[in-house]
């Protein structure tokens, strides 16, 4: 390991170390804290409940494009049948 890489990780550890002190201060917070938890927690439910909303709707397109290919591919199959009969 080189000089650079160890100065490298203890950044990166110094950084981390900072940012989960700041977080534990902005959530632990006995005069803030309360709320600042009640409006992170009300806003992973609102990105969770737009998660599942997207999820349902990108699942109802993917059936209804199926439905249309399956639905094309019979439609095909019918006249290609229609058009070999014999007379």
């Amino acid at each position: 390991m080189d000089y650079r890489d160890d100065a490298v990780s203890f950044l990166c550890g110094l950084a981390t170390g900072l940012a989960l002190g700041v977080l534990g201060m902005f959530i632990f917070d006995p005069k803030e804290g309360r709320r600042r938890r009640a409006i992170a927690r009300d806003k992973i439910v609102r990105y969770g409940n737009e998660a599942a909303d997207y999820a349902a709707g990108t699942a109802k397109d993917l059936r209804n494009r199926a439905q249309g290919v399956a639905a094309e591919a019979r439609s095909a199959l019918q006249e290609t049948a229609e058009a070999t009969k014999p007379l």
